[in-house]
């Protein structure tokens, strides 16, 4: 049967380029957790992505007869270009989904790189759901356990499919899972005691009646703090108000943290319930389908989910090259253990991490957390 590919351009080839992932039969896969669409039908529609105003995208579907087999996105973000100099004309890959089948991959490929390449480009690097403040990478291990929030989930076949589709790891990102009342090492409890007994050092809860003025404080220390780490891009104003909004109706203030030093944000920890637990039978569908949303404000009232994704941990830069400071981050640390579980949640992801970021994944490993997932990024020059 002859292959079609197909340009997103109108509300139904978006729809149909959405539903790419029930098309595949992902829906009867115990540990996929349909993404809530509405996300991405504003990050994909120009008029309220806050992707496309320092970025370009194009979408495309690919077909077998009727059947949709495959999709993909293309993408230049003008603000990695101005973040990596040393890297320029790199383009980038994201919404993979695809059958077990090599000739569709390498359609869908084909059709991202031609574009890339008419745009001047000269690598391909992917996938990011659109960068990397969204969804990222190919899971390659952990595959029997859920897909927590902003988190991707895929079938085995995919890596080597992108693999043999010509594509190569570039890098792994990590994803630790940690228990509630699980001791943290001797170690960092020691240096965590001794920076919290600090005078002039605060830890306070961020708060959802200030949180746009918390989110400000989040783009600031993300800025700074993760400026260095590879394939890194700036938040935006646009993008954290995004954030700050698309979060705001499940945000639990107990888990989420800023440390102060002499009253100025010096460390965030940014964690959030996994509300995967609470929207597996929405079919993906929130504001499209009232009962669905009064079903999520119900549950959340009712029945918290029991886990919970530590999204970022970040120290600023002065303070985190301080003798005296440096061990804030062990602070975070110890924070989340003790509050997360007297807040009633059993476990927590914490995720991503780079798999070279080693002074991040060895505070992690003394917290006893465990590696349980692992995400792939692959690149290739076009």
């Amino acid at each position: 049967m002859s292959i079609d590919v197909r340009p997103v351009r109108s509300r139904k080839d978006l729809e149909a380029f959405l539903h790419v992932s029930w098309n595949l039969g992902l829906d009867e896969e115990k540990c996929w957790v349909p993404p809530l669409l509405d996300d991405y039908r504003r990050q994909l529609n120009p008029k309220t992505s806050a992707f496309t105003p320092h970025g370009e995208l194009a979408c495309w579907t690919v077909y077998r007869g009727r059947q949709a087999v495959g999709r993909i996105s293309a993408q230049i973000d003008h603000d990695f270009d101005k973040s990596w100099p040393d890297e320029p004309k790199t383009a980038f890959f994201g919404f993979f989904e695809c059958a077990d089948d090599l000739e569709v991959a390498q359609v869908l490929f084909e059709r991202a790189e031609a574009w890339a390449r008419s745009k001047g480009c000269v690598r391909m690097r992917g996938p990011f759901t659109l960068d990397t403040k969204g969804e990222v990478g190919v899971l390659v291990e952990g595959f029997d356990t859920p897909r927590m929030i902003g988190t991707s989930w895929n079938r085995p076949f995919v890596d080597p499919l992108i693999q043999r589709a010509g594509y190569a790891k570039a890098k792994d990102y990590y994803g630790y899972f940690y228990r509630a009342h699980t001791p943290v090492d001797a170690f960092t409890k020691k240096l965590a005691d001794k920076t919290r007994a600090l005078p002039n050092v605060k830890i306070r809860n961020m708060s959802l009646s200030e949180l746009r003025r918390d989110a400000v404080i989040i783009q600031n220390i993300y800025n700074e703090a993760w400026k260095t780490n590879w394939n890194f891009t700036p938040f935006t104003h646009q993008q954290i108000e995004s954030i700050a909004t698309e979060y705001k109706a499940f945000i639990d203030e107990r888990i989420t943290f800023i440390a102060e030093v002499d009253g100025k944000p010096a460390a965030i920890l940014f964690a959030v319930p996994d509300i995967n637990e609470l929207i597996h039978d929405f079919d993906g569908e929130l504001l499209r389908r009232p009962l669905n949303l009064v079903k999520l404000v119900w549950r959340l009232k009712r029945r918290r989910p029991k886990h919970l994704r530590l999204v970022m941990l970040g120290v600023k830069e002065e303070f985190r090259a301080s003798r005296k400071y440096g061990a804030l981050a062990a602070v975070l640390y110890e924070e989340i253990s003790v509050r997360g579980s007297a807040a009633g949640y059993a476990a927590g992801e914490l995720s991503w991490t780079l798999e070279d970021n080693i002074g991040i994944n060895r505070g992690i490993e003394r917290m006893n957390a465990e590696l349980y997932k692992k995400w792939r990024v692959y690149e290739r020059a076009l």
